[in-house]
């Protein structure tokens, strides 16, 4: 069904019914085979792609005598540029293949809409066109909307490549944590979004004209001037919707049989789990292939009402039945049936020793971050009380040197989001930075306080302390020397363990005392753990994956995650049972430990499962 063209157009409802009208009927004539064709690139994404091109990093960190990624300790000469140069080249085949893959369904779903037929030569004729356009460099800036515009607010096409891609929540965690911070970050996500729906035509447009990768994006920002792309954004979101909606009855579904032998029959419980977490995999593969479906209906059919606005240079390609389809509609629906039935069996026996995995009592240790903010400003004796008196196993806390290269309590480099003022700590004298007050925006305020004080509080509490070594930019040469004569002064070098997102202040701890437990902490980290002295690695929770688990615990190195906030990567990471959790709610993450530890039955595990491995949640 064709939508109105030119000026003479519906009024805004009316074009919002319509567009939803028109995207039933594509994805509904593409059928069987159109869903069939989703599920094969998602299966193919997690099954080959994604091992494919982990393997092929590893080999370019291995070629140049490297063991992982750390951004830690690396430097740019020799090897390291042809190991940067391949991991470059193996991030843009990557890019290549998800942008493949959109324009491929585009393309499908315009045959749908014109009731054309689906058929494999058809598709891999699609494949080789689109192959071709997408290596030229004029297709550069789509490659940058899909993998910086678009995953970053979600409005759009969706994949398993981009799902990933985020501002790290320590990087919004710390900007939150400054009023004037915190709205240069609401701003900039308020303009990511307008520019997200104002781009949202460009991948149909690039499929279905001839237009690159820069006049797709210039074409997307006229088609959706003016009042016009509200039926759009309505339509996208009743999309969305209609799938949250579905993925909460898929999550009901999948718990209430295990809920219900919880009851009667608990010996059962596992088996029912397993069955039910490998069928709610595949049924959430077809909910996303679907929902895909139906958002890029909505947007070939936005196009198709506002074609006019295209330049006259870039009229809409004329696509047609070139092969006769082979399978009827009836067979593909049968053969799309009884594939997903052969893949629930192999998921759901898989999923047994996932379930036996997560359903142990975590051990997990909850460390409060920089103290406990809700009872007191950061890495202050306030801080330092409150999470002692909620509950908290350690304190992960932050050691700064002064001008006069004495030990204060600071995280910041500068004063200027705690104490309001313009001057770095590296500037002023200890007796300076102790007589300053800060400040948060919960209404704490209380003074910097040396790092014996805050240490022989600690002890005071029976608190052990994450103690992390950070650096100011004025950092004395022998500071490491200097903290552990500072501690053993007090006789408190024993009592705490270490971390530092410097590997020499690491290497340097362990050398002098390698009876201490040290940490090395990674801002980002991919592919394995580094080869590194320390006893322990500390990985942000953005890259601190099971893979990153998995190799820590290979290579004899315990393994943290920071700073955890959210309950879905709470209760996750302590499903995983990793051997520490920093978080500024250490009360929520001890709630959560004591709710699993305290569980009956399988029913609580498969949500939690169901929350991690199926990619609707």
């Amino acid at each position: 069904m064709e939508l109105l063209q030119g000026p003479q157009r519906p009024g805004m409802w009316a074009t919002w019914t319509a567009l939803l009208r028109d995207d039933l009927h594509a994805v509904r004539a593409g059928g069987s085979r159109l869903i069939g064709v989703l599920l094969a690139f998602h299966l193919a994404t997690l099954l080959l792609a994604f091992p494919l091109i982990n393997w092929l990093f590893r080999e370019a960190l291995r070629a140049t005598g490297m063991h992982a990624l750390d951004l830690g300790t690396l430097s740019i000469g020799g090897g390291t540029v042809l190991t940067i140069g391949l991991i470059l080249i193996i991030c843009a085949l990557a890019l290549w293949l998800v942008s493949l893959q959109f324009a491929v369904l585009v393309v499908l779903l315009r045959r749908s809409s014109l009731g054309l037929p689906l058929t494999a030569k058809d598709v891999l004729t699609d494949l080789l066109r689109f192959g071709r356009k997408l290596v030229r460099p004029s297709s550069f800036p789509l490659i940058i909307y899909l993998f910086v515009v678009l995953p970053l607010t979600g409005f759009g096409f969706t994949t398993a490549f981009a799902q990933g891609i985020a501002i790290p929540s320590f990087i919004t965690g710390e900007l939150m944590k400054s009023q004037a911070s915190a709205a240069a970050l609401t701003v900039f996500l308020l303009v990511l979004a307008v520019l997200n729906v104002r781009l949202a035509l460009t991948l149909p447009v690039f499929a279905l004209t001839d237009a690159t990768g820069g006049k797709a994006l210039v074409a997307s920002w006229r088609l959706t001037r003016g009042w016009a792309v509200l039926p759009l954004i309505g339509s996208v979101f009743t999309v969305m919707a209609a799938a949250g909606f579905a993925s909460l009855a898929l999550a009901v579904g999948a718990i209430v049989p295990t809920a219900i032998t919880d009851e009667a029959t608990p010996g059962a419980s596992p088996l029912v789990a397993a069955l039910s977490l490998g069928t709610a995999q595949v049924l959430g593969m077809l909910l996303v292939s679907v929902t895909t479906a139906l958002i890029g209906a909505v947007l070939i059919a936005y196009l198709q009402m506002y074609v006019d606005r295209l330049p006259a240079r870039l009229p809409l390609h004329v696509l047609s039945a070139a092969h006769t389809p082979r399978i009827t509609p009836r067979v593909a629906r049968l053969a799309l049936t009884a594939f997903s039935v052969v893949l629930a069996i192999v998921f759901s026996a898989l999923a047994i020793d996932t379930m036996q995995r997560l359903a142990s009592q975590p051990s997990t240790l909850v460390l409060g971050h920089r103290g406990f903010s809700d009872g007191g400003v950061e890495n202050t004796i306030g801080g330092l009380e409150a999470a002692s008196a909620a509950g908290a196993d350690l304190v992960e806390m932050d050691v700064m040197q002064s001008k006069d290269g004495q030990f204060i309590a600071m995280h910041d480099a500068g004063l200027s989001r705690l104490a309001d003022i313009d001057m770095a700590v590296k500037d002023l004298t200890f007796d300076e930075l102790t007589a300053i007050t800060v400040r948060d925006l919960a209404g704490n305020a209380d003074l910097i306080p040396s790092f014996r004080d805050y240490v022989t509080r600690a002890d005071e509490l029976d608190m052990p302390l994450l103690v992390e070594i950070k650096l100011g930019g004025g950092d004395t040469e022998d500071h490491v020397e200097r903290l552990i004569a500072e501690l053993e002064e007090i006789g408190s070098l024993e009592n705490h363990i270490y971390h530092s997102l410097d590997a020499q202040s690491v290497a340097k701890l362990k050398q002098l005392r390698p009876d201490l437990t040290v940490g090395y902490t990674m801002a980002f980290a991919g592919l394995g753990v580094p080869d590194t002295s320390a006893d322990f690695v500390v990985i942000e929770e953005w890259s601190a994956t099971q893979e990153m688990q998995d190799a820590a615990e290979k290579a004899g190195l315990g393994f943290m995650a920071w700073t955890v906030n959210d309950e879905k990567g709470i209760r996750e990471l302590l499903r995983r049972d990793v051997d520490g959790i920093i978080t500024d709610h250490p009360d929520r993450v001890l709630q959560a430990r004591t709710e699993i530890r305290e569980e009956q039955g399988l029913a609580d595990t498969l949500l939690d499962a169901l929350t991690r491995f199926v990619v609707v949640f």
